[in-house]
């Protein structure tokens, strides 16, 4: 099963996670939206990303909107 994590904008690694498959992972991350209160805008949201390999690959933002195979 894939490794999933969230990072702040800055990079930092909040939490991280093994789930079966993205949607999971995008559920997850829905539980978590923000790192804490900073400005108003979508710099403080927390990012996902998978990893693949030795890589980190950023999952897109429409991905819980997207079918994903």
């Amino acid at each position: 099963m894939p490794e999933y994590r969230l990072i702040t904008e800055s990079g930092d690694v909040v939490q991280t996670a093994t789930h079966e498959h993205d949607q999971a992972a995008v559920a997850w991350r829905s539980a978590h939206p923000f790192e804490g209160a900073s400005q108003a805008d979508d710099s403080r949201q927390l990012r996902i990303e998978r990893q693949d390999g030795e890589e980190w690959v950023r999952l897109p933002a429409t991905l819980g909107t997207a079918d994903s195979s």
